[in-house]
């Protein structure tokens, strides 16, 4: 049976809220994934670290100086940490330069992080191919939570997510639940409604187990978030990624559960989650597994 909680701070006396990470691969004025961070680290109180990767001294030419490739980084990061404050008085942002893979650099941080923010993946528009596969990676490993902002994304409204609903998919696993738990969550902070989609087989009988079921769930969300409005849908046309892109299009935001053990324990991906992440419809949060050797409180 689920039970709805509020995801916890993680802030003590002791501790400052954990903070929020983003991925800078180049200056941009217009850099979604940076723009949608300092927005939630600004609206939610938290700091907001800056990461940007250089290759690493062994990967570069014979007879390149290293140092200036290591000082063009460092520039672009504090040069990207003064415009965001300029436009966001009150934001705190620090920086962090690493020589090396940007996927290691993210994964070995996300145990401190609350919020891991990449862009999604860039596909080759002419071959089809993937180009990179940061957001994959660091998916897969994080012990945080990662947001994978989509290429081209203009969101308005509450940090960067627009006015529509939030989005997420139930299958019966705890991963899907850990999901349901911070979608209910964000759709509630955000006002907007929250959408469930059911990816069902046509022949899948509708057993009394699975009635109680559904019906212990909305009991659950409704006691904890009673001004929540909230929709069930049962697909039985589409495929369990099918069906969560078909109804998130117009969404705000889409949030799934992370199938899996993580990239450098196997590369074991769900496969819905994998389908998903490579074409995010929206904005689209994926939640650690709840039964993680290391769990993290979500924000």
């Amino acid at each position: 049976m689920l039970t709805v909680t509020e995801p916890h701070s993680d802030a003590t006396a002791a501790h400052k809220p954990r903070p929020l990470l983003v991925a800078v691969r180049e200056a941009s004025s217009l850099n979604p994934p940076l723009e949608w961070a300092a927005r939630r680290a600004r609206d939610t109180d938290r700091a907001l670290m800056l990461v940007h990767a250089v290759p690493s001294a062994d990967l570069m030419p014979p007879g390149t100086r290293y140092e200036p490739v290591v000082s063009r980084g460092r520039a672009l990061l504090q040069a990207e940490a003064m415009r965001l404050e300029a436009r966001s008085p009150g934001l705190r942002t620090s920086t962090y330069l690493h020589c090396g893979d940007v996927v290691h650099a993210l994964l070995g941080l996300s145990a401190g992080a609350s919020l891991l923010v990449v862009g999604a993946d860039r596909m080759n528009t002419r071959t089809g191919v993937f180009q990179g596969s940061v957001a994959i990676e660091v998916t897969l490993g994080s012990a945080a939570p990662v947001l994978i902002v989509p290429l081209g994304h203009r969101g308005g409204g509450q940090n960067g997510t627009g006015p529509g609903h939030v989005v997420t998919g139930v299958d019966g696993s705890a991963e899907s639940y850990e999901a349901l738990r911070r979608a209910a969550f964000e759709a509630n902070r955000m006002r907007t409604p929250l959408r469930v989609v059911e990816a069902v087989r046509p022949s899948s009988p509708v057993t009394e187990a699975r009635t109680v079921s559904t019906s212990a769930i909305l009991i659950a969300l409704r006691t904890a978030y009673p001004a929540l409005m909230v929709s069930w849908i049962v697909d039985t046309v589409h495929a369990p990624a099918r069906a969560l892109a078909r109804h998130s299009r117009d969404a705000s935001l889409l949030v799934i559960g992370r199938h899996g053990k993580g990239a450098r324990a196997g590369m074991g991906l769900g496969s819905v989650t994998h389908a998903v992440l490579l074409r995010p419809p929206c904005l689209t949060l994926v939640i650690p597994s709840p039964d993680s050797s290391n769990p993290r409180p979500v924000m």
